[in-house]
């Protein structure tokens, strides 16, 4: 059960909304990232079906991570980890310095995940989600700033 993965086409879009509809719950966002021409999107498949996405914006010196997507049946057995370090690589062969990703702060699996894969704390950009009226509270905790993690490359 080998799980390969390539550049997403236009024809990959309908079945990528879905599957990235657990990274953000706006299908005009994703919708406009996926398509913008400024981002580039991977997907993973695995028997035929698409089992996970990543939405990459590269610059010259670094990348981010604009969305990240397992199937919810595979996840917590390795595949975002090898995502990430795919696009780590990818990152690598692109001559970026760094790759940031950032989440929010009550995501606390999320900031272990990517604590794990290598990512470090870098900086908080206060007040991000601010515009969800009414406020969210996840955890016990309310959701306010985005963390934002760096992967330095070597």
């Amino acid at each position: 059960m080998e799980i390969q993965w390539r550049l997403a086409t236009p024809a990959d879009y309908a079945e990528l909304l879905p599957l990235l509809h657990d990274a953000d719950e706006d299908d005009d966002r994703i919708r406009s990232l996926v398509t913008d021409g400024h981002h580039t999107s991977y997907v993973w498949w695995q028997e035929g079906k698409m089992v996970g996405a990543v939405v990459m914006r590269w610059g010259e010196e670094c990348g981010e991570v604009e969305y990240i997507a397992v199937a919810e049946q595979l996840r917590g057995h390795g595949h975002g980890k090898a995502m990430l370090a795919q696009m780590i690589t990818e990152a690598r062969r692109r001559g970026v310095r760094s790759v940031i990703v950032g989440t929010d702060n009550t995501a606390l699996g999320t900031i272990g995940f990517y604590q794990k894969a290598g990512f470090r704390m870098d900086h908080v950009r206060p007040d991000y989600f601010s515009y969800i009226q009414p406020p969210v509270v996840n955890e016990g905790i309310l959701l306010r700033d985005m963390l934002v993690l760096r992967y330095t490359l070597v």
